[in-house]
């Protein structure tokens, strides 16, 4: 399955390009995820974050901005017990758990995530005690998407480092770009 899910159930109306984009980034990390050779899912290396810390990190950002700030959803419990936001202390989750609780987080924020249309981009977002501040969806989205691609490229940089091939992040993008004149 696709990090957007199939169709949206509107008559077949597309989220703006900001969600499809979003959605690229996901699925890159999925991918650069899913080539990490096991070095680089344990232990940091250099100064370069634990494997299961960059997914953990990115995941409970996409919950507090897709599911607890946009849903008003109970955090992820898995992610809640961790400390992987912006300036916590390192540490090392478990590779496949964060992976995991990625995939939740995915799934309670894609419905969400679909039923956007450009109108709703400047809708104002109260994010969870602790998060930014008030921002626009498309603010998120646009930070969001930055963010996930940035940390794609951190663990395919610890994939090089631990003898994978260059993985060419970001990638094809297939949600949010299309070949011209089709």
């Amino acid at each position: 399955m696709t990090a957007s899910g199939g169709g949206d159930g509107r008559g077949g109306a597309r989220p703006p390009r900001l969600v499809r984009l979003l959605w690229d980034a996901w699925e890159e990390l999925d991918r650069v995820a899913a080539a990490l050779p096991s070095p680089g899912r344990g232990r940091p290396i250099g100064r370069l974050s634990a494997g299961g810390w960059i997914v953990a990190h990115v995941a409970a950002q996409q919950d507090a901005y897709w599911c607890a700030g946009a849903q008003g959803l109970e955090a992820d419990a898995w992610l809640a017990d961790r400390a992987v936001g912006f300036g916590g202390e390192p540490s090392q989750p478990d590779f496949g758990e964060a992976l995991a609780a990625f995939g939740r987080v995915r799934a309670r924020a894609v419905p969400w995530l679909r039923s956007l249309r450009e109108s709703d981009l400047d809708r104002r977002m109260v994010l969870p005690a602790g998060a930014d501040a008030e921002r626009s969806a498309g603010d998120l989205l646009v930070r969001s998407a930055a963010h996930v691609f940035a940390h794609a490229g951190e663990l395919s940089a610890i994939a090089s480092l631990t003898g994978a091939p260059d993985l060419g992040v970001p990638g094809r993008l297939t949600h949010s770009t299309a070949p011209l004149g089709g």
